[in-house]
């Protein structure tokens, strides 16, 4: 069920835009629960200043409605081209950012950025969990987060096309 989090065509020319050739570094869950949620502003790997240097890719499938009160990502627009980390421009990365844009979207949506992107979790004030799957891909020539050869069923292998196993890299 989750195959589509990996090999939907609109999502992969989206990540294929961002880094050339890519694979499946990791697939997560998160869950923003009531009273918690806040992430200082971060990056997936480490600052870099070009097209031709970004390393990973993110998206986000929205379980349920990203809100204000519910622990959306936040994002600073156009921080991927900076070459800092957020650490070298802020005394406090849990602290908001003047140029911030919360996430607002309803469940379904999916959000792909580039992940050099300044990017973190707001606290979630609301009495539910805020629930997303995070499909994270990297440049063919790094290593997986999760290796996905070492970890993967034979019947999941077996059943998986061409396609699906060339963006596994198994």
């Amino acid at each position: 069920m989750f195959d589509v989090c990996f090999t939907d065509p609109r999502l992969l020319a989206c990540v294929a835009h961002v880094l050339g050739d890519f694979k499946l570094s990791s697939l997560n869950f998160r869950a923003a629960l009531p009273g918690h949620g806040l992430q200082g502003l971060h990056t997936e790997g480490r600052p870099v200043t070009g097209l031709a240097s970004y390393q990973v890719c993110n998206s986000i499938w929205l379980l349920d409605d990203f809100t204000a009160d519910n622990g959306a990502t936040r994002v600073v627009p156009g921080s991927h081209q900076s070459g800092k980390a957020p650490g070298d421009a802020m005394s406090d990365v849990r602290a908001a950012h003047p140029g911030e844009v919360l996430l607002l979207a309803p469940a379904g949506t999916v959000v792909v950025f580039n992940s050099h992107l300044w990017h973190g979790g707001t606290v979630n004030r609301s009495s539910a969990p805020r629930r997303a799957l995070h499909s994270y891909f990297t440049r063919r020539g790094n290593t997986q987060q999760l290796d996905q050869g070492k970890h993967i069923r034979q019947e999941t292998l077996s059943r998986l096309g061409p396609a699906a196993r060339f963006i596994l890299d198994v």
